[in-house]
């Protein structure tokens, strides 16, 4: 009777030994976590929109990205970021370099995400003019200005 308690009892050591191992996840078994991609939005200037040489850029990031992965490049070139973590989201400024003058310019912006391994990109096109644009309060001044005053008779 004593020897089958014994027996009884390793069994139970062994088994219980053992459970841990088969219950536990090994590395190649874990499931991969799922990566979100960062988000742009916010971009200013606006798309399209028409802008002095050296005018400030800006637009914001969805959380989660890599706060020193964000970076920014106009027409190719790698733009100055200056990034401010607003707790929501990620704030972003630049300056266009002083050398793009005259023409279109594509600003591209990428981050990557904190957890995963994958890249956000996106971008937008502006209007680099060496003069300034002219708004419509300006150019009804200049119309009424250049119209020859009739003398009052």
């Amino acid at each position: 009777m004593l020897r089958v308690l014994h027996l009884k009892s390793l069994f139970l050591v062994v088994t219980l030994a053992f459970a841990g191992q088969a219950m536990a996840v090994k590395p190649n078994e874990e499931e991969p976590k799922e990566c979100k991609k960062p988000k742009f939005r916010d971009f200013v200037p606006a798309h399209k929109a028409e802008v002095a040489p050296e005018s400030e850029l800006s637009f914001h990031v969805s959380r989660g990205a890599a706060l020193t992965s964000i970076s920014a490049e106009a027409h190719g070139e790698p733009v100055a970021l200056e990034v401010v973590n607003r707790k929501t989201y990620i704030s972003a400024k630049a300056k266009l370099p002083a050398n793009l003058r005259d023409g279109f310019v594509r600003i591209t912006v990428n981050a990557r995400a904190e957890e995963g391994d994958c890249l956000g990109q996106d971008g937008w096109l502006i209007k680099v003019v060496d003069s300034a644009p002219v708004t419509a309060a300006e150019q009804n001044a200049s119309e009424a200005s250049e119209k020859p005053v009739e003398p009052v008779k």
